[in-house]
């Protein structure tokens, strides 16, 4: 997520905060400073009540952190694979490296927050009646009982049955178990989480009509954010899951124009990339692939060099982000394809030359598919 830092690692997962977490943070802190504390305990003084806000705001980021790391924990045992964690206004978001295989997996890893949430309500509740039992400073207790009440709040909201909350997810994991059809489930939960969404925003409008403008629009932007969440996570599931059963080899292009290494610059520009219309050429040798030739090769050549310099040349070489066998899955090719600045990978099978795949290729192949299927 763009404008994050890294703020620590815990077990090989990073943790990263999003600017716009500040603007949490300020508005927590705020409201309690100058609402919920001012109006149950009016003899503390301001700064105490900022100071409690405050402490308040970074002990439930702390909760945020605890309730996604428990996720995370457990997607790594389960072999899903999560290596960042990042804070933001809404929250926090654990990146999946991949969707869980199986319903008993989905089901572990999303149950696994709210389960951490919940203890954290038994641990803050029990500081904070300690506290009090101790006869320790009433601030104590108010801030400890204060984030054991949120904590509480936290674990119910995240158990609504709308995708992407992790009751979503339970309730996915089950359609699931009994259906056999993840695509179904996805796009149950996901309608589920959108309504969610749009019930939470009519709540917030509410709000903001009857006079409460800033919790009325702070729970109208976090239904705006579940009805976005819910959209994009259900079309990155159907995708994700339809390239991890797709091999490169059923779509790649076989028919692969390719230039010999001896070939001039200036030749390759007039019969390959204009005749063509590629930006992209594999560079052969006597059959054997030994680099491949770009728009931006030709461009760091000046024109007047073009004749007497030759495609081998100025070749870039093979490397593992430009090559993919036939028999990988798509999703192992997609990260290189749009990484490797190119867009393009050369499909190998040893060392001989079988095709080709763009970007372009992966999206009609996509868009085909979801057409047949009657996938939205």
């Amino acid at each position: 997520m763009k404008g994050s830092y890294l703020i620590g690692t815990i077990r090989g997962i990073r943790i990263e905060i999003n600017i716009s977490w500040l603007a949490a943070f300020l508005l927590i802190s705020a409201t309690l400073a100058t609402g919920f504390f001012p109006a149950r305990y009016p003899d503390w003084g301001q700064d105490v009540y900022w100071i409690l806000g405050s402490s308040v705001a970074i002990l439930m980021l702390l909760s945020i952190i605890a309730h996604e790391l428990s996720h995370s924990l457990v997607a790594n045992r389960l072999g899903v694979g999560v290596k960042r964690i990042t804070l933001f206004i809404f929250g926090g978001i654990a990146d999946l490296e991949k969707e869980p295989d199986s319903p008993r997996k989905e089901f572990l890893v999303a149950i696994a927050g709210p389960l951490m949430s919940l203890v954290l309500v038994v641990v803050f509740r029990a500081i904070g009646v300690g506290a009090d039992y101790l006869q320790l400073p009433e601030y104590f207790s108010v801030v400890f009982l204060y984030l054991s009440s949120i904590n509480l709040v936290l674990a119910v909201f995240n158990m609504f049955p709308a995708f992407p909350l992790d009751g979503g997810r339970v309730l996915r994991a089950a359609i699931w178990h009994f259906t056999g059809n993840l695509h179904k489930a996805t796009r149950i939960a996901s309608t589920i989480g959108q309504w969610f969404g749009y019930f939470l925003m009519f709540i917030g409008l509410t709000n903001m009509f009857y006079g409460n403008l800033i919790n009325g629009l702070w729970i109208l932007f976090i239904g705006y954010f579940v009805v976005q969440a819910s959209q994009s996570s259900y079309q990155n599931t159907i995708v994700s899951d339809i390239f991890s059963r797709t091999m490169v080899g059923e779509f790649m292009t076989r028919e692969v124009v390719s230039i010999d290494r001896s070939v001039s610059v200036s030749d390759a520009v007039d019969e390959y990339f204009f005749r063509y219309k590629f930006n992209v050429f594999p560079v052969m040798d006597e059959g054997d692939v030994t680099g491949i030739i770009t728009i931006d090769n030709v461009k760091g050549i000046p024109k007047e060099e073009w004749g007497v310099t030759t495609v081998g040349a100025i070749a870039t070489e093979i490397g593992d982000v430009l090559r993919v066998s036939p028999d990988e899955t798509v999703s192992n090719v997609v990260s290189k394809i749009f990484s490797n600045n190119i867009g393009r990978v050369l499909v190998m099978e040893e060392d001989s030359l079988v095709g080709i795949v763009s970007r372009t290729d992966i999206m009609n192949h996509l868009r085909i598919y979801m057409q047949l299927n009657n996938i939205k």
